[in-house]
């Protein structure tokens, strides 16, 4: 059986697939997508596609379920995409999370909603989970304001801690706390 997370009426998380390549190509030459994200190239080709296709598959296999999820809508398929990185093990207490949305759905609180379902979901199925990270480079108040209507609270400003293009970044540190803990 496949596993899928419902996310709102319209929209589920579900696995990539083969059929997904098409769409990875066309949403992710977005050139906002490539400057607002760390590690998704540009230009973005087939074999990107593929390559992630395959990636998914390997860490599913790697962790005995999903973390790297399709985010999709019941009209038009793929729309985005939303991973959680094992940081610290399935049995650590700190996971990372990150996402992206095609063009024309934006606006419209996916994912926020994608993100409040995904951490709920990683907290119910791992116990020791107590944090959720999220980084986001400080020229994107947008995905910052995501993340705050999911629960993350900002935590700082990690001056130039990341490299896009050879240039160094602020990056701000956002982080959910397993509820209860806080």
């Amino acid at each position: 059986m496949e596993e899928k997370i419902p996310v709102r009426e319209q929209i589920q998380l579900t696995p990539f697939g083969p059929e997904d390549k098409s769409k990875l190509v066309l949403y992710l030459n977005d050139p906002i997508i490539y400057r607002n994200t760390l590690l998704i190239p540009s230009p973005y080709t087939e074999a990107d596609a593929e390559w992630w296709i395959g990636k998914t598959q390997e860490n599913f296999e790697l962790y005995g379920r999903t973390y790297n999820w399709a985010i999709r809508h019941v009209e038009h398929g793929l729309i985005g995409g939303t991973s959680v990185f094992i940081r610290t093990g399935l049995e650590g207490h700190l996971d990372e999370i990150g996402y992206w949305l095609a063009e024309p759905f934006r606006g419209q609180g996916i994912v926020t909603d994608v993100v409040k379902v995904l951490c709920n979901w990683l907290f119910e199925i791992r116990p020791a989970l107590v944090r959720i990270e999220a980084k986001v480079h400080s020229y994107n108040p947008a995905s910052a304001r995501v993340l705050e209507k999911a629960g993350f609270e900002r935590e700082g400003l990690l001056r130039k801690a990341t490299i896009k293009n050879g240039e160094l970044i602020d990056t701000i540190l956002m982080a959910k706390i397993r509820p209860g803990l806080e």
